[in-house]
């Protein structure tokens, strides 16, 4: 490496951990006041660092129960704020960091790009004084089919529990390019938690079902995850009994399936099913392009939205709402487009949510967009 490639690196390097560590002593304090042990510090702030960095506070190993960890995180918050380093220190010692390298076309050398990145997470330990080996680095490209759900290589497996405003989830940081939980929806679970007491809920694509879990913490009525996954499903089964919920209990249904065919099937049944098989509320976050192997249809989103927001519309009742999100920049979302009525007469009334549903460490970024659909009680 040449003095300059080498001089450039520590200065990108520096400017990066001087923005991470203001970043850092803003949020953290948020996040111990919001119960939260895992949110993102820093997304592309710096054009010339193109890094997004998620931390991940795990709890000590075997706490798996709600109230532990409530009173565990209570009693280290108060050491902390009472100065006591020990506390400081342990928590360190239990937390990683997920560091996503966006692809940076500029740069063609691969040995040069691992130079750089290594940098950049040396300064991302020092700053967070967590051990360098707690730094998990990925690549994160444009997605095609199933890759971001794809199992991949890994030398070590990391995971732990880590707390999200009262729940409980088990998150990995190394066999996936995801960790098993989407932090940016972090409001958006808390509005479906707050608003679904004895109401039904319907979480497509639900992935490991965290809006399920918070459904179920809302005490809805009954609360239906799809996802074509079975790694998935299983994991979503586990995340409702680690939230002293049981998996088994009727009201709480694990659908195996492709999503338009799942939707297919309620259409076709509603007419004689009455409200047994329509939903207060529908959450629809679907990944922008799949093409699984477990099915024969192709999902691109910014072509299949309409048809899957009309689908789902079609399946709420009187006064119900449907969450439609998505990551796609280039879906171009028309709300002339969207169904002026369900099919059985109701008017539906389009709002655009997307800077209520973006958090603090989620400020000013396009993570994503987000609309709310709700239809008329008729």
């Amino acid at each position: 490496m040449n003095n300059n490639t080498e001089e450039q690196n520590k200065y990108q390097a520096q400017i990066f951990a001087n923005r991470l560590s203001k970043k850092y002593k803003m949020l953290r304090k948020w996040a111990r006041r919001e119960r939260i042990t895992c949110y993102r510090l820093y997304d592309r702030d710096i054009p010339e660092v193109p890094v997004a960095v998620d931390l991940y506070e795990f709890l000590p190993e075997g706490m798996d129960s709600k109230v532990d960890a409530a009173l565990f995180l209570r009693e280290e918050d108060a050491r902390i704020s009472a100065n006591d380093l020990s506390a400081a220190q342990e928590k360190a010692l239990r937390s990683y960091v997920h560091l996503y390298l966006y692809e940076r076309p500029y740069e063609k050398d691969e040995k040069a790009e691992e130079l750089w990145l290594n940098e950049i997470a040396k300064a991302c330990a020092q700053v967070l004084g967590i051990p360098e080996n707690h730094i998990i680095q990925k690549l994160r490209k444009k997605q095609k089919g199933e890759n971001q759900y794809e199992k991949i290589e890994s030398k070590r497996t990391i995971e732990g529990y880590v707390q999200e405003k009262g729940q409980l989830f088990k998150v990995n940081l190394s066999d996936y390019l995801d960790t098993g939980l989407f932090l940016d929806h972090r409001p958006m679970r808390s509005v479906v938690r707050s608003t679904c007491s004895g109401k039904s809920v319907l979480n497509l694509f639900c992935y490991t079902a965290s809006f399920s879990v918070y459904a179920a913490e809302g005490k809805a009525r009954r609360v239906e995850s799809v996802d074509l996954s079975n790694t998935y499903l299983d994991w979503a089964k586990f995340h409702i009994a680690l939230n002293d919920f049981n998996p088994d209990d009727p009201k709480y249904i694990f659908t195996r399936g492709d999503v338009t065919g799942f939707l297919n099937q309620k259409l076709a049944e509603v007419p004689n099913a009455e409200k047994t098989n329509r939903y207060d509320i529908i959450v629809l976050d679907p990944p922008t392009f799949s093409n699984s192997k477990n099915t024969r249809n192709t999902l691109d989103i910014n072509r299949d939205w309409i048809e899957l927001v009309s689908k789902c519309l079609n399946l709420l009742t009187p006064g119900g709402i449907l969450y439609f999100s998505t990551n796609s920049r280039r879906l171009k979302f028309d709300s002339e487009l969207v169904p002026k009525t369900t099919g059985f007469g109701a008017a539906v009334a389009v709002t655009d949510i997307t800077e209520e549903s973006l958090d603090e460490d989620f400020k000013g970024t396009k993570i994503h967009r987000c609309w709310k659909m709700q239809v008329a009680n008729v």
